[in-house]
Protein backbone atom coordinates (compact mmCIF):
# COMPACT_ATOMS: atom_id res chain seq x y z
CA UNK A 1 0.00 0.00 0.00
CA UNK A 2 1.12 3.53 -0.63
CA UNK A 3 0.37 6.98 0.71
CA UNK A 4 -3.01 8.61 0.15
CA UNK A 5 -3.49 10.32 -3.18
CA UNK A 6 -5.99 12.90 -4.30
CA UNK A 7 -7.82 12.93 -7.61
CA UNK A 8 -6.58 16.11 -9.26
CA UNK A 9 -6.67 15.11 -12.90
CA UNK A 10 -9.47 17.32 -14.20
CA UNK A 11 -9.62 20.97 -13.10
CA UNK A 12 -13.23 21.19 -14.26
CA UNK A 13 -14.35 18.61 -11.72
CA UNK A 14 -13.85 20.48 -8.45
CA UNK A 15 -16.02 18.16 -6.43
CA UNK A 16 -14.01 15.14 -7.55
CA UNK A 17 -10.76 16.91 -6.88
CA UNK A 18 -11.69 17.28 -3.23
CA UNK A 19 -12.13 13.54 -2.78
CA UNK A 20 -9.23 11.53 -1.45
CA UNK A 21 -8.55 7.95 -2.43
CA UNK A 22 -7.13 6.66 0.88
CA UNK A 23 -4.62 4.18 -0.48
CA UNK A 24 -3.50 2.17 -3.45
CA UNK A 25 -3.82 -1.58 -3.01
CA UNK A 26 -1.55 -4.24 -4.44
CA UNK A 27 -4.51 -5.88 -6.16
CA UNK A 28 -7.73 -4.49 -7.53
CA UNK A 29 -10.93 -6.30 -8.56
CA UNK A 30 -13.21 -4.10 -10.65
CA UNK A 31 -16.79 -5.38 -10.76
CA UNK A 32 -19.00 -3.76 -13.40
CA UNK A 33 -22.65 -4.12 -12.55
CA UNK A 34 -26.03 -2.59 -13.18
CA UNK A 35 -28.57 -5.18 -12.26
CA UNK A 36 -31.18 -3.89 -14.68
CA UNK A 37 -30.48 -5.04 -18.24
CA UNK A 38 -29.74 -2.44 -20.88
CA UNK A 39 -28.18 0.23 -18.65
CA UNK A 40 -24.89 0.12 -20.55
CA UNK A 41 -22.61 -1.90 -18.29
CA UNK A 42 -21.26 -3.99 -21.18
CA UNK A 43 -20.42 -0.82 -23.11
CA UNK A 44 -18.57 0.54 -20.08
CA UNK A 45 -16.73 -2.76 -19.56
CA UNK A 46 -15.68 -2.81 -23.22
CA UNK A 47 -14.47 0.78 -22.99
CA UNK A 48 -12.44 -0.13 -19.93
CA UNK A 49 -10.91 -3.16 -21.63
CA UNK A 50 -9.94 -1.02 -24.61
CA UNK A 51 -8.39 1.49 -22.22
CA UNK A 52 -6.39 -1.27 -20.51
CA UNK A 53 -5.14 -2.49 -23.89
CA UNK A 54 -4.25 0.98 -25.14
CA UNK A 55 -2.37 1.68 -21.92
CA UNK A 56 -0.68 -1.75 -22.05
CA UNK A 57 -2.10 -2.43 -18.59
CA UNK A 58 -1.97 -6.13 -17.75
CA UNK A 59 -5.27 -7.55 -16.47
CA UNK A 60 -7.45 -10.64 -16.40
CA UNK A 61 -11.10 -10.33 -17.42
CA UNK A 62 -14.08 -12.46 -16.47
CA UNK A 63 -17.30 -12.32 -18.48
CA UNK A 64 -20.20 -13.60 -16.38
CA UNK A 65 -22.91 -12.37 -18.76
CA UNK A 66 -23.42 -15.68 -20.53
CA UNK A 67 -26.63 -14.49 -22.25
CA UNK A 68 -24.81 -11.58 -23.89
CA UNK A 69 -21.07 -12.23 -23.65
CA UNK A 70 -19.83 -8.97 -25.11
CA UNK A 71 -16.39 -9.00 -23.50
CA UNK A 72 -15.66 -12.43 -24.95
CA UNK A 73 -17.24 -11.62 -28.32
CA UNK A 74 -15.43 -8.33 -28.86
CA UNK A 75 -12.16 -8.82 -26.98
CA UNK A 76 -11.70 -12.52 -26.27
CA UNK A 77 -9.08 -13.01 -28.97
CA UNK A 78 -7.05 -9.93 -28.01
CA UNK A 79 -6.60 -10.38 -24.26
CA UNK A 80 -7.16 -12.83 -21.42
CA UNK A 81 -10.90 -13.05 -20.77
CA UNK A 82 -12.55 -16.09 -19.21
CA UNK A 83 -16.24 -17.04 -19.11
CA UNK A 84 -17.77 -17.33 -15.65
CA UNK A 85 -21.20 -18.85 -15.08
CA UNK A 86 -22.13 -17.49 -11.66
CA UNK A 87 -25.59 -19.09 -11.83
CA UNK A 88 -24.11 -22.60 -11.62
CA UNK A 89 -23.73 -23.78 -8.06
CA UNK A 90 -20.19 -23.38 -6.76
CA UNK A 91 -18.78 -21.55 -9.79
CA UNK A 92 -18.48 -18.19 -8.06
CA UNK A 93 -16.70 -19.91 -5.14
CA UNK A 94 -14.20 -21.27 -7.65
CA UNK A 95 -13.74 -17.74 -8.94
CA UNK A 96 -12.48 -16.65 -5.50
CA UNK A 97 -10.00 -19.53 -5.42
CA UNK A 98 -8.87 -18.68 -8.94
CA UNK A 99 -8.11 -15.11 -7.95
CA UNK A 100 -5.88 -16.37 -5.15
CA UNK A 101 -3.98 -18.67 -7.48
CA UNK A 102 -3.46 -15.88 -9.98
CA UNK A 103 -2.13 -13.58 -7.27
CA UNK A 104 0.12 -16.29 -5.80
CA UNK A 105 0.70 -18.67 -8.74
CA UNK A 106 2.09 -22.15 -8.32
CA UNK A 107 5.03 -23.43 -10.32
CA UNK A 108 4.16 -25.22 -13.54
CA UNK A 109 5.32 -28.69 -14.56
CA UNK A 110 8.73 -27.27 -15.52
CA UNK A 111 9.20 -25.52 -12.20
CA UNK A 112 8.57 -22.07 -13.64
CA UNK A 113 6.33 -19.67 -11.73
CA UNK A 114 4.02 -17.55 -13.92
CA UNK A 115 4.00 -13.80 -13.25
CA UNK A 116 1.49 -12.85 -10.54
CA UNK A 117 -1.61 -10.90 -11.55
CA UNK A 118 -2.78 -7.75 -9.81
CA UNK A 119 -5.77 -6.42 -11.77
CA UNK A 120 -9.02 -8.21 -12.45
CA UNK A 121 -12.20 -7.14 -14.24
CA UNK A 122 -15.53 -8.89 -13.74
CA UNK A 123 -18.63 -8.00 -15.72
CA UNK A 124 -21.78 -9.28 -14.05
CA UNK A 125 -24.97 -10.24 -15.92
CA UNK A 126 -28.37 -8.64 -15.28
CA UNK A 127 -30.43 -10.01 -12.39
CA UNK A 128 -27.36 -11.29 -10.55
CA UNK A 129 -27.47 -9.02 -7.51
CA UNK A 130 -28.96 -11.63 -5.18
CA UNK A 131 -26.34 -14.19 -6.15
CA UNK A 132 -23.60 -11.60 -5.63
CA UNK A 133 -25.05 -10.65 -2.25
CA UNK A 134 -25.24 -14.28 -1.14
CA UNK A 135 -21.65 -14.92 -2.24
CA UNK A 136 -20.24 -11.80 -0.60
CA UNK A 137 -22.00 -12.46 2.68
CA UNK A 138 -21.63 -16.23 2.96
CA UNK A 139 -17.99 -16.22 1.87
CA UNK A 140 -17.15 -12.98 3.71
CA UNK A 141 -15.52 -12.17 0.40
CA UNK A 142 -14.81 -8.45 0.68
CA UNK A 143 -13.18 -8.62 4.10
CA UNK A 144 -11.22 -11.79 3.36
CA UNK A 145 -10.02 -10.52 -0.01
CA UNK A 146 -8.71 -7.30 1.51
CA UNK A 147 -7.21 -8.61 4.74
CA UNK A 148 -5.67 -11.82 3.42
CA UNK A 149 -4.78 -10.92 -0.17
CA UNK A 150 -4.76 -7.10 -0.28
CA UNK A 151 -7.51 -7.12 -2.92
CA UNK A 152 -9.69 -4.04 -2.86
CA UNK A 153 -12.97 -4.20 -4.77
CA UNK A 154 -14.33 -1.36 -6.88
CA UNK A 155 -18.04 -1.54 -7.59
CA UNK A 156 -18.72 0.21 -10.89
CA UNK A 157 -22.47 0.80 -10.98
CA UNK A 158 -23.86 1.94 -14.33
CA UNK A 159 -27.20 3.69 -13.90
CA UNK A 160 -30.02 5.02 -16.05
CA UNK A 161 -32.64 7.55 -15.00
CA UNK A 162 -35.21 4.99 -13.81
CA UNK A 163 -35.88 4.42 -10.12
CA UNK A 164 -35.12 0.69 -10.34
CA UNK A 165 -31.54 1.49 -11.26
CA UNK A 166 -31.18 3.74 -8.21
CA UNK A 167 -32.80 1.23 -5.87
CA UNK A 168 -30.35 -1.43 -7.03
CA UNK A 169 -27.45 0.90 -6.20
CA UNK A 170 -28.86 1.47 -2.72
CA UNK A 171 -29.31 -2.26 -2.22
CA UNK A 172 -25.75 -2.92 -3.38
CA UNK A 173 -24.41 -0.52 -0.76
CA UNK A 174 -26.53 -2.21 1.89
CA UNK A 175 -24.50 -5.39 1.62
CA UNK A 176 -21.13 -3.98 0.56
CA UNK A 177 -20.98 -1.02 2.93
CA UNK A 178 -17.52 0.46 3.41
CA UNK A 179 -15.76 -2.71 2.28
CA UNK A 180 -15.77 -1.60 -1.36
CA UNK A 181 -15.07 1.58 -3.32
CA UNK A 182 -17.78 2.97 -5.58
CA UNK A 183 -17.83 4.47 -9.06
CA UNK A 184 -21.31 5.48 -10.20
CA UNK A 185 -21.60 5.91 -13.96
CA UNK A 186 -24.38 8.02 -15.42
CA UNK A 187 -24.95 6.73 -18.92
CA UNK A 188 -25.63 9.78 -21.11
CA UNK A 189 -27.46 7.56 -23.59
CA UNK A 190 -30.40 8.16 -21.24
CA UNK A 191 -30.04 11.95 -21.17
CA UNK A 192 -27.76 14.72 -19.99
CA UNK A 193 -26.29 14.76 -16.49
CA UNK A 194 -28.92 17.17 -15.15
CA UNK A 195 -31.69 14.81 -16.25
CA UNK A 196 -30.81 12.19 -13.62
CA UNK A 197 -33.15 13.95 -11.22
CA UNK A 198 -34.38 10.82 -9.41
CA UNK A 199 -30.80 9.94 -8.56
CA UNK A 200 -29.89 13.49 -7.52
CA UNK A 201 -32.99 13.89 -5.34
CA UNK A 202 -32.74 10.50 -3.64
CA UNK A 203 -32.34 10.99 0.10
CA UNK A 204 -30.99 7.44 0.40
CA UNK A 205 -28.23 8.20 -2.10
CA UNK A 206 -27.34 11.40 -0.25
CA UNK A 207 -27.10 9.47 3.01
CA UNK A 208 -24.85 6.89 1.38
CA UNK A 209 -22.54 9.61 0.07
CA UNK A 210 -22.33 11.30 3.46
CA UNK A 211 -21.71 8.05 5.30
CA UNK A 212 -18.96 6.90 2.95
CA UNK A 213 -17.36 10.36 2.96
CA UNK A 214 -17.18 10.27 6.77
CA UNK A 215 -15.44 6.90 6.49
CA UNK A 216 -13.10 8.19 3.74
CA UNK A 217 -14.42 5.59 1.29
CA UNK A 218 -14.43 6.70 -2.36
CA UNK A 219 -17.83 7.26 -3.93
CA UNK A 220 -17.24 9.08 -7.19
CA UNK A 221 -19.69 9.90 -9.96
CA UNK A 222 -18.67 10.06 -13.60
CA UNK A 223 -20.53 10.02 -16.90
CA UNK A 224 -20.27 7.71 -19.88
CA UNK A 225 -20.67 9.45 -23.26
CA UNK A 226 -23.40 8.41 -25.65
CA UNK A 227 -22.24 6.51 -28.71
CA UNK A 228 -24.57 7.37 -31.57
CA UNK A 229 -26.65 4.40 -32.75
CA UNK A 230 -25.22 3.87 -36.24
CA UNK A 231 -21.67 3.68 -34.86
CA UNK A 232 -22.67 1.37 -32.01
CA UNK A 233 -24.60 -0.86 -34.42
CA UNK A 234 -21.65 -1.07 -36.83
CA UNK A 235 -19.38 -2.33 -34.05
CA UNK A 236 -22.04 -4.75 -32.89
CA UNK A 237 -22.90 -6.15 -36.32
CA UNK A 238 -19.23 -6.77 -37.11
CA UNK A 239 -18.21 -7.82 -33.56
CA UNK A 240 -15.22 -5.49 -33.63
CA UNK A 241 -13.41 -3.61 -30.89
CA UNK A 242 -13.42 0.14 -30.40
CA UNK A 243 -9.89 0.24 -31.79
CA UNK A 244 -10.98 -1.62 -34.91
CA UNK A 245 -13.88 0.79 -35.28
CA UNK A 246 -11.35 3.61 -35.32
CA UNK A 247 -9.01 1.84 -37.75
CA UNK A 248 -11.65 0.70 -40.28
CA UNK A 249 -12.01 2.68 -43.49
CA UNK A 250 -15.48 1.65 -44.64
CA UNK A 251 -17.41 4.33 -42.77
CA UNK A 252 -15.56 7.53 -41.87
CA UNK A 253 -18.52 8.61 -39.76
CA UNK A 254 -18.05 5.54 -37.56
CA UNK A 255 -14.33 6.24 -37.28
CA UNK A 256 -15.04 9.80 -36.17
CA UNK A 257 -17.78 8.87 -33.72
CA UNK A 258 -15.82 6.04 -32.06
CA UNK A 259 -12.64 8.13 -31.88
CA UNK A 260 -14.52 10.91 -30.13
CA UNK A 261 -16.37 8.49 -27.83
CA UNK A 262 -13.23 6.69 -26.67
CA UNK A 263 -11.35 9.95 -26.12
CA UNK A 264 -14.20 11.29 -23.98
CA UNK A 265 -14.53 7.97 -22.14
CA UNK A 266 -10.86 8.10 -21.12
CA UNK A 267 -11.21 11.70 -19.97
CA UNK A 268 -14.21 10.75 -17.84
CA UNK A 269 -12.44 7.89 -16.07
CA UNK A 270 -9.27 9.87 -15.29
CA UNK A 271 -10.54 10.98 -11.85
CA UNK A 272 -11.19 7.33 -10.92
CA UNK A 273 -8.29 5.65 -12.69
CA UNK A 274 -6.77 4.47 -9.39
CA UNK A 275 -10.07 2.76 -8.55
CA UNK A 276 -9.96 1.07 -11.96
CA UNK A 277 -6.43 -0.27 -11.56
CA UNK A 278 -4.81 2.39 -13.73
CA UNK A 279 -2.69 4.09 -11.05
CA UNK A 280 0.45 5.56 -12.54
CA UNK A 281 -0.87 5.17 -16.09
CA UNK A 282 -1.20 8.09 -18.49
CA UNK A 283 -4.46 7.97 -20.43
CA UNK A 284 -4.43 9.34 -23.95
Amino acid sequence: MTDPITTTEDPNKEELNEQVIPQVYSHRLVIVTGDKGGVGKSTFARGLVQTYLDAQQRFIGFDADSSNSQLLRFYGQYCHIEPLDIFRNGKIDQFFDRLKKMINPDADEYGDIPPPESLFLLELPPQSRRILQKFLMEMNFLETAEKDYDIRVTMVVVISRVMDSINQLIDLHNFCGNQADYVVVKNLFFGETDEFTRYEKSTEVKEIKEKLASQKIPYIEITMPELISHAYDYLDENSITFKQGIEQRDLPSVKGRVTSWLRTFKEEIKPVKVLLGLNGVELS
